[in-house]
């Protein structure tokens, strides 16, 4: 039965652990970013909001809090909040949807998808962008500065998509093996969508500036996709509009061939283990299936030559994401061996035994780059891989961490 639109329900929202002279705090933000908004709350808060379901009023909850605080609790001051969720976009209703059509449209009318984080994870001026990324290959984590093509050629690579002031000399592991192979047609690049899609894959029909110029999209293999899936099949989601994990390869690509001359095919992934069987059992594995062997036609039927690039992050871990406690380095040390353990299975080319050990974790370790990864080993149907590098980064004071990876196939 549908919810009563005069209910507040709240969206889905990150909400992140903040600590302000000694009392511990919320931050509320959308990651979605329809809404631009933070909100910081007390924990007490928290209690109300996780009443804002749909299926109370705010009599209703007035009437809850009341009877759980023992005193009076006034309706003005919850409606107080609510107008507050209201204003910030961070309820489902009826203000939120317009919001969102007005920024959907907005964006399948814009003529390119502009950088979204010049300026705050790496440089917005063309200058200062190259020389950052110069420096990530000398850096003593980086990979040194590429030598001469080998005349092999890269079918898949996976390098990272954490924070460029963070992670980039670990994206120049693989971007050091691109430059030193023979350059392919095209890059279908393969995101993660962290904010969810409406489907399984949303493929971007736009080009995608950065400080370094507009990487093109493939138009001829977006066609031939469209012809095999159906236009609509897969349709541009405003996820793209924020979503960070495509658009932190674009700087390497243009780093490496400064002239242009290569495009792209930009895909944002969503799905999780639990949404997938891996067995053809569910609706859900007949999309990707078909999602996976429609994008293989294409390919087949272009002639192009593909490298597959899947942005990736591994292991999530820590109080910013959920866990109770502050990691400890004997905990880095055991989930970067349980890292370690996972990649074997990718390394050997074989996604069910990916899908097996991330399924058997039960995704505990939240593994944000599961399912580009997952989606590039069928496309690579086998092709063996070596790890480049293995690397994490604290993220606040808390301690938590994020692991993250570079590969080649």
């Amino acid at each position: 039965m549908a919810s009563n639109p005069e209910n507040p329900c709240l969206r889905y929202l990150e909400a992140l652990p903040h600590t302000q002279d000694g009392k511990p705090l919320v931050v509320l933000r959308d990651p979605l970013q329809v809404s631009d908004r933070i909100l910081v709350v007390s924990p007490q808060v928290c209690q109300i909001l996780a009443l804002m379901d749909g299926s109370h009023s705010v009599r209703e909850i007035q009437l809850v809090l009341t009877r759980q605080a023992g005193e009076l609790i006034y309706s003005e001051q919850i409606q107080h909040l609510v107008d507050q969720l209201d204003q910030a976009w961070f309820l489902d209703n009826e203000n939120f949807r317009q919001r969102y059509r007005e920024l959907l449209e907005e964006f399948r009318s814009a003529p390119v998808r502009r950088a979204a984080h010049a300026g705050t994870s790496y440089p917005a001026q063309p200058g200062p962008l190259q020389e950052a990324i110069s420096a990530f290959y000398t850096d003593q984590r980086g990979a040194g500065v590429p030598g001469e093509r080998s005349g092999r050629r890269l079918k898949g690579m996976a390098a990272p998509h954490i924070d460029l002031r963070l992670g980039g000399p670990t994206y120049t592991h693989a971007y050091r093996a691109l430059a030193e192979s023979e350059p392919p047609d095209t890059f279908i690049i393969l995101g993660t969508a962290h904010s969810g899609l409406p489907e399984l894959f949303s493929v971007s029909r736009k080009d995608f500036e950065t400080p370094l110029g507009v990487a093109s999209v493939d138009r001829d293999l977006l066609r031939l996709l469209d012809e095999t899936l159906g236009k609509d099949e897969f349709a541009e989601d405003l996820t793209h509009r924020n979503e960070h994990t495509v658009e932190f390869q674009i700087p390497f690509l243009q780093h490496l061939f400064s002239r242009g001359g290569f495009q792209i095919l930009p895909v944002l992934c969503s799905f999780s283990y639990q949404q997938l069987r891996g067995q053809d059992t569910s609706g859900e594995d007949r999309r990707f299936d078909r999602f996976v062997s429609g994008l293989r036609k294409a390919l087949a039927q272009s002639g192009k030559r593909a490298c597959f690039v899947s942005s990736i992050d591994l292991a999530h871990i820590g109080p910013r994401y959920g866990d109770q406690e502050r990691p400890e380095q004997e905990l880095v040390q055991r989930v970067l061996r349980r890292d370690q353990q996972m990649l074997e299975p990718v390394l050997q080319g074989d996604p069910t035994g990916f899908f097996d050990f991330v399924a058997e974790e039960r995704d505990q370790r939240r593994i944000c780059g599961f399912s580009p990864l997952y989606t590039m080993l069928h496309l690579l149907e086998g092709q063996e891989g070596s790890l480049l590098a293995h690397e994490h980064s604290q993220m606040d004071p808390s301690g938590s961490f994020v692991s993250y990876a570079s590969l080649i196939f």
